[in-house]
């Protein structure tokens, strides 16, 4: 049977941000149709029960899988690249790094800052040149590498069936609260709608990444105050929410808001938060620009908002807590989507590419 390794950089664990998902997933179906382990950076109990092995990021265990694999797949990271001359590379770009550091170091990075963005440079410089099979996860992102030995693979949606009642009022933001996002529009909106007499709360899903080593100090203190600017709409969870419980959450919601700035990272950028508010069918506000933009327009699923616009948002955000039968539409059409974005489906191409590498060799 042939053997697969899928590698991340991020946690695997309890708690989970996009990329670990990701790897999670894959490893979940390709154990169906090969022998897999997952090599993670572990933390807390496994989102479910493990179909393969787990192995924790730099142990002699995840070397030996390493080095013994047929495929090895996972995004351009320290410490992940070909071990043997017959072994098959996968290399995930599902997301756009050099973009997001881009915008986290500024015009003008340091010292180590520039160190970073060379080495990530290096790396897919490398995956481009080396890699046997490239992912994207949107059209768009096809583009930024412009390589003819690329399919797309987009990210997943769980189904989950809606046992909780809707909490009128609730707008969730669900994902990060990274430079090149826009969490203060969503918080000056709802502070505004409440001022207009419309009720209504933003809850930020989690405050800290599970992944404890990207966890900034200064990020988090301007969360902090942006938070309490908000008071007592906007309110926030200590810890980054258990996987498992995620969906939980987002199914109380009346709204799932994601919202970023105008940046080349937006125009490449699939929001992996999307599709939990695929699983859950909650309505989505998000902003212009983007594979997150163009579904929720093309498919009805939501309101798409100039970058920025306060009042925009604040529209959008009174459409859908108010105008109970456009709210319902948009609940349809993302029940009927959902089936498209199942990981089972997602990953078809995936695994025909390998299966066609099997009977190759």
């Amino acid at each position: 049977m042939l053997r697969v390794v899928v590698h991340t950089p991020d946690v695997v664990g309890e708690r989970m941000a996009g990329p670990g998902i990701r790897a999670w997933h894959f490893a979940d179906e390709l154990s169906k149709h090969f022998d897999v382990a997952l090599v993670a950076r572990l933390e807390g109990k496994p989102p479910a029960r493990v179909p393969f092995p787990l192995l924790a990021r730099g142990s002699d265990e995840a070397r030996r899988a390493l080095h013994d694999a047929d495929v090895l797949l996972g995004q351009p990271a320290r410490g992940f690249r070909r071990l043997r001359k017959t072994q098959r590379i996968v290399y995930d770009l599902f997301d756009p790094v050099l973009l997001e550091l881009r915008e986290m170091y500024g015009r003008s990075p340091s010292l180590r800052q520039r160190v970073h963005l060379a080495a990530e440079k290096s790396r897919l410089k490398t995956a481009l040149k080396e890699g046997d099979l490239l992912l994207v996860a949107a059209p768009k992102q096809r583009e930024l590498y412009k390589r003819k030995n690329i399919i797309e693979v987009s990210f997943g949606a769980e189904a989950a069936d809606n046992r909780e009642p809707r909490a009128e009022s609730l707008i969730l933001w669900g994902g990060g609260i990274w430079e090149w996002l826009d969490p203060k529009t969503a918080v000056e909106a709802t502070v505004k709608l409440n001022r207009d007499g419309v009720p209504c709360r933003l809850l930020f899903l989690g405050r800290s990444r599970p992944n404890r080593s990207m966890i900034d100090r200064r990020r988090e203190d301007r969360f902090d105050r942006l938070v309490a600017s908000g008071d007592p709409f906007v309110q926030a969870n200590d810890e980054w929410v258990p996987y498992r419980e995620r969906l939980s959450w987002l199914h109380r919601a009346k709204i799932a808001i994601m919202l970023h700035r105008p940046t080349a990272e937006a125009e490449y950028s699939i929001r992996t938060r999307l599709f939990d508010a695929i699983a859950a069918a909650v309505p989505v506000i998000t902003t212009e620009e983007g594979f997150a933009a163009e579904l929720v327009r093309a498919e009805g699923l939501g309101v798409v908002v100039p970058p920025g616009d306060v009042d925009a948002v604040t529209e959008a955000m009174r459409k859908l807590l108010l105008d109970d039968a456009f709210h319902a539409r948009c609940v349809t059409n993302l029940a009927r989507i959902r089936p498209r974005f199942a990981w089972d489906v997602v990953t078809r191409p995936l695994i025909d590419a390998i299966q066609r590498w099997k009977h190759d060799d």
